[in-house]
């Protein structure tokens, strides 16, 4: 594969969770070196991975302690998406954390308050989570914030209204296969999911794949969406918790309120 290959332009925006040192069971946590490995192959696809096609969700500290050194050294920025009640928890990054972020190039978006099920919320907890996450993050930063990443992938019309309506205008999910549109006032955008089973040349087939190879690729995720259809999104990732060997997050106030 060389750098002329022709990109997936439908997976132009990839997202990480946590970063480690060493290997883990758990697949949402990608080593340093591997994500090191991606960053370089990303640099060669002459993609536009080095201006904020990158983003992390949570606000883990792993994505300050080892991962922004690494896209300093690569001049990589990114979107980091950060559930605002978890700022200052244990293993999340602080508010002065975030702030240096900001100074430094790389956006921030909300990833709610409390990492709610969004499509769940009654309207009330829904409106809370959205504005009040937003709210907080425009207060720490002294700017704007009108970009959105949706816990759980867990969006339906309602949940993308109340983004409208509340002040944003990108909303990104976690369907990597999704075209980006405008929905309801907004535009969505689907991102990639990164394993720790993906190493650089996964990721290559990935991003590069086209015709029957992609239509293959895509077969696993419609297989997840319409099991989630059949038990719901609770159940669901309630299931896939157990299966990713994903610990349990930061205990937070209910809904942002203090």
């Amino acid at each position: 594969m060389t750098s002329d290959s022709p990109p997936n332009t439908e997976l132009h925006f990839i997202t990480y969770h946590e970063i480690t040192e060493e290997s883990s069971s758990d697949i949402y946590r990608v080593s340093r070196v591997e994500l090191e490995n991606h960053f370089i192959m990303l640099r060669e696809l002459n993609l536009s991975y080095v201006g904020h096609r990158v983003t992390f969700d949570d606000g883990h500290i792993s994505n300050y302690d080892l991962a922004l050194p690494l896209m300093e050294g690569l001049g990589i920025r990114a979107i980091f998406f950060i559930t605002t009640d978890w700022m200052g928890a244990e293993n999340r990054m602080s508010e002065a954390q975030v702030r240096e972020l900001f100074r430094m190039g790389h956006q921030i978006g909300s990833h709610s308050c409390t990492h709610a099920f969004l499509s769940e919320c009654s309207d009330h907890q829904l409106h809370n989570e959205l504005l009040t996450s937003r709210k907080r993050l425009e207060d720490l930063l002294g700017c704007s914030i009108t970009t959105i990443s949706i816990p759980y992938g867990s969006w339906d019309r309602r949940v993308l209204r109340a983004c409208t309506t509340t002040g944003y205008s990108r909303v990104f999910t976690s369907d990597p296969w999704l075209s980006a549109a405008v929905r309801e006032g907004v535009d969505v955008i689907g991102r990639l999911t990164i394993r720790n089973s993906m190493d650089v040349n996964r990721l290559r087939h990935l991003l590069t794949a086209q015709g029957l190879v992609k239509a293959r690729l895509q077969m696993p995720f419609k297989m997840k969406q319409a099991l989630k259809v059949c038990i719901g999104d609770r159940m669901y990732h309630r299931i896939w918790h157990a299966f990713a060997n994903r610990e349990e997050p930061p205990r937070t106030p209910s809904y942002g309120l203090r």
